[in-house]
């Protein structure tokens, strides 16, 4: 009886696994039913459901530009050029390199859509997810792999660390969805070789899209699709001996030119003079190197060998990159695919066309290309010395090398399968291969489990936040009750990436406009451009605050009715020299929190001249007083004679 009621168990379980197994396969035939389910259970991992929208996911650092250009989108139609801040000149952002267009489109859509700068930052992170989850599973499918993979594979592949990274910052590079699309032009490509009509790539609507995409999609990952493609090309044309995969590469990669050219050249011709960016140098690069031995950082999440760790980071340091590896299982893979690969791989004879087995070894070899160019002191480097040093941030390849890593993977996972199915039966063994792929995703998924809902809850416990908040709101609610409308911001900072000021960031200026009313008259000073005239003369002003009339001509001479010191930026003995410099001219405190001081200017005239004529202030070359010396102002020697770090005096014009 006993032995029965064993049997029918077994049976039953059979049974189950059989209905179980054709339920599924049902499914894998319809993708487009497979692709919704995966970002349905994308959003559940990024932890959608627990997020509360009116709260941001990050608040400080470059954060800030994200929220900011959510702000101008508010501002419709001025999103480039605003003179809400940067007064007395205007926020420029016409010569910022505008490439990532379809990101900001993204965000101008949820921005509009929700009216809420930080609603619209939030809807944006979450269609972000579905986007990079959608191109992976498209790509994968592309290469003919299985349905259920391709929906394990490009889950893996939208929460790779870059993406838990790119999310708190550089937030338009965690929409990496042209990496996968650079790949599945791939299979197009050999095929359209192998059919021998190469130039029929250029009327294929798909390729003509991706490259579209993948222009507009950012200059980085532009530059490094155009890398993967002339890498593969010449792989292919010299494993295959057929040079027809050159020119057929050539193809997309032009159209992406095409596309990507014009683009940065309007941006370049309406860049102004004064822009201020700080210029990129060839010595960066080993600075944002792709680190072989940062695949050990892959333990952490799991607190194996934390003294190992420890040592590790210290010997590092705290340059960028630590995120290039996609993940522990992947980066493991990856690491020992490009040491043994070449071993593992089936040689296949002359003449033989690539199909997506025949790509792994291209793949392979892919792998090995991208840790010899992004490595510190790699060829990346040698790239920037002799072509151009703006793609110095070699890590940001990882969403690429992350793909190449998943094709590999895949390539060879069938052969377990295959081994698991002799072994232990069809069924059985396809059950065990399907749980161990979904142990092994969720293994290297594991550091984003409710990732935006943790980083809410992490900000949130942070006490800096709710005073961040409180200060902001009660800025804004004295400003309104005041009337205020011109606020000059201290300490004074250029913008962009002015550097900290003890310990004070200066984006943080850009929070109070931030939060501002849409719509909002009210003027902010920071924004202004490095080198811009004005600036320059309000520099000045602040440099000789305790001369006669210094601190009147902001009133008098700017219009200037409010001056906004942030604590952070001063120690106790400049915060009490600033309040008695504005309380001398009639400033009236107005509002006081633990990071802001508000002072109402007084509108005064001041008859007495603001320097004496002969007065002589110290000035160095590259320093802030610069732009002041071929505008009338003197200097004892010729402009030209005296180099950077050399101080030198100006005498004021009469």
């Amino acid at each position: 009886m006993a032995f029965m009621l064993v049997v029918d168990i077994m049976r039953l379980a059979s049974r189950m696994i059989r209905y179980t197994s054709a339920f599924f396969a049902d499914l894998g035939r319809r993708p487009v039913l497979l692709l919704c389910l995966g970002i349905l259970l994308a959003w559940l991992m990024a932890g959608v459901p627990f997020m509360r929208f009116g709260v941001p996911t990050g608040l400080w650092g470059d954060r800030t530009f994200l929220l900011l250009h959510g702000r101008l989108f508010l501002d419709w139609p001025h999103i480039f050029r605003t003179d809400a801040v940067g007064f007395p000149d205007r926020l420029d952002l016409l010569g910022f390199p505008f490439t990532d267009l379809t990101e900001r489109v993204v965000q101008f859509l949820t921005t509009r859509l929700t009216g809420d700068v930080i609603v619209g930052a939030n809807v944006y992170f979450v269609i972000i997810v579905a986007v990079n989850f959608a191109a992976a599973f498209c790509a994968l499918r592309s290469f003919q792999i299985r349905p259920w993979w391709c929906l394990a594979g490009a889950f893996a592949f939208a929460f790779i660390p870059y993406f838990a990274e790119r999310s708190t910052g550089h937030d338009y590079l965690a929409a990496y969805y042209a990496a996968p699309l650079a790949f599945l032009i791939l299979p197009r490509i050999v095929m359209a070789v192998r059919n021998r009509s190469p130039t029929g790539m250029v009327k294929d609507p798909v390729t003509l899209a991706c490259c579209m995409v993948i222009a507009t999609s950012g200059i980085y990952y532009s530059f490094f699709s155009l890398l993967t493609w002339g890498f593969v090309g010449l792989a292919l044309a010299t494993q295959e001996r057929d040079w027809r995969y050159l020119p057929a590469m050539a193809l997309p990669a032009g159209v992406t030119l095409a596309v990507l050219v014009p683009i940065l050249a309007f941006f370049v011709a309406v860049t102004p003079g004064d822009a201020g960016f700080p210029a990129r140098t060839a010595a960066d690069q080993p600075l944002y190197g792709f680190r072989i031995s940062d695949v050990i950082i892959g333990l952490e999440p799991f607190g194996v060998a934390r003294n190992a760790l420890r040592d590790y980071m210290a010997i590092r340091g705290k340059t960028e990159g630590t995120d290039a590896w996609p993940g522990p299982v992947l980066s493991a893979f990856a690491l020992l695919a490009a040491l043994f690969g070449s071993l593992l791989l089936r040689r296949r004879g002359p003449g033989v066309r690539p199909a997506y087995g025949g790509l792994t070894p291209t793949l392979n070899a892919y792998l090995v290309f991208c840790m010899i160019y992004c490595a510190p002191f790699g060829l990346g480097l040698i790239f920037n010395l002799l072509m151009r040093p703006e793609i110095r941030a070699q890590n940001r390849i990882a969403p690429f090398f992350a793909f190449a890593a998943l094709l590999v993977f895949f390539r060879l996972w069938q052969r377990v399968v295959l081994r698991l199915r002799s072994r232990f039966g069809r069924s059985i063994g396809g059950v065990i291969a399907a749980v161990a792929l979904v142990v092994l995703v969720l293994v290297n998924s594991i550091g984003s489990f409710a990732l935006f809902a943790r980083q809410q809850h992490a900000l949130q416990r942070q006490p800096a936040f709710a005073t961040e908040m409180t200060s902001i709101r009660a800025t804004l609610a004295v400003a309104d009750s005041e009337g205020l409308r011109r606020i000059l911001q201290l300490p004074m900072a250029a913008w962009p990436e002015a550097p900290t000021i003890r310990g004070f960031e200066p984006y943080n200026h850009l929070l109070p406009f931030v939060f501002s009313a849409p719509g909002s008259s009210r003027h902010w000073s920071y924004g202004g451009s490095r080198g811009s005239e004005n600036l320059s003369h309000l520099q000045l002003l602040l440099k000789t605050a305790d001369s006669p009339c210094a601190l009147a001509e902001l009133s008098a001479g700017y219009n200037f009715d409010a001056v906004l010191v942030d604590r952070r930026g001063y120690d106790a003995t400049e915060l009490a020299a600033w309040d008695s410099r504005l309380s001398a001219v009639g400033a009236r405190l107005v509002s006081d929190d633990p990071l802001r001081r508000l002072y109402r200017l007084p509108k005064s005239d001041c008859s007495q001249p603001l320097l004496l004529s002969n007065r002589w202030l110290s000035a160095a070359a590259g320093g802030e007083l610069e732009p002041l010396l071929d505008r009338g102002w003197c200097s004892p020697e010729a402009w030209g004679r005296w180099g950077r770090d050399k101080v030198q005096r100006i005498l004021l014009p009469n």
